[in-house]
């Protein structure tokens, strides 16, 4: 691993991922985590983890940003001590709070996990990891199908003193670098010690677009997710009709 991304989400965390590979990086998020090392992320947030489980699953990744990657930073800094590390910040913390609070309403009511979970294994399975990864990170489980979530902004803007206040403490000087995406390439691409590329420094995910359903609808593991949903309500109504046919038929003999 060459670079720990050590800001929360919502402080740039899919403008920074998608700028890395724009630079050549190979960045696994949170869909990269839960798609190859699924079992191995569920061990590790319920029983915790050592320095090798993160050599071993990082051994060919360049960075990782985001849920529930980014709780274990400092644990990945020991398993990868020479590695440069980005902080991200926004302007202030009640922006970040107001955006963080966006993005796990979104969670909480997007339709797909309002009950998609009785019908898609797939869909449950994905929503324990989320959950997990967000209760170790905030101490919040958004997504409860049937139950309204309330943020508690305070709260969260502990969490966000507190990680923040830690990496800067922690990690050496001269590994660190303290960003903002309003800040584009230049110190970026100056702590990478890479060329400035000529385009447009990218910015992803506003207003916490990546959990709408006209965007997650274009996704592979949602698409699997609604094959399940289809496929088993037609089992239910073939069921059902069989059902009525038969008692139909015993009601005319």
């Amino acid at each position: 691993m060459k670079l720990i991304v050590a800001g929360l989400p919502k402080t740039g965390t899919k403008s920074l991922a998608k700028s890395l590979q724009m630079l050549g990086y190979k960045v696994f998020d949170t869909k990269d985590n839960y798609k190859h090392f699924h079992k191995k992320w569920t061990r590790i947030m319920n029983h915790g983890g050592v320095p090798v489980d993160f050599r071993d699953m990082y051994a060919h990744v360049d960075a990782t940003t985001d849920v529930p990657a980014v709780y274990y930073w400092e644990e990945m800094l020991k398993a990868f001590p020479d590695t440069k590390v980005i902080l991200m910040l926004r302007d202030d913390e009640q922006q970040w709070c107001k955006s963080m609070i966006h993005q796990l309403m979104m969670l909480a009511e997007c339709g797909l996990f309002s009950f998609a979970t009785i019908l898609s294994p797939s869909c449950k399975k994905f929503q324990k990891f989320i959950n997990d990864a967000l209760r170790l990170t905030f101490g919040v489980v958004p997504i409860q199908p049937g139950k309204l979530y309330y943020p508690n902004a305070q709260a969260l803007k502990i969490a966000y003193r507190n990680h923040n206040a830690r990496v800067l403490k922690v990690t050496p000087e001269d590994q660190l670098l303290v960003f903002n995406c309003r800040e584009g390439w230049s110190p970026l691409c100056k702590f990478l010690n890479c060329p400035v590329p000529d385009i447009q420094f990218p910015h992803e995910n506003k207003r916490a677009e990546l959990v709408k359903e006209e965007v997650m609808s274009k996704d592979p593991a949602y698409q699997q997710i609604w094959y399940e949903i289809v496929l088993r309500i037609s089992v239910i109504i073939v069921g059902l009709l069989g059902l009525f046919s038969l008692l139909l038929y015993r009601l005319l003999r």
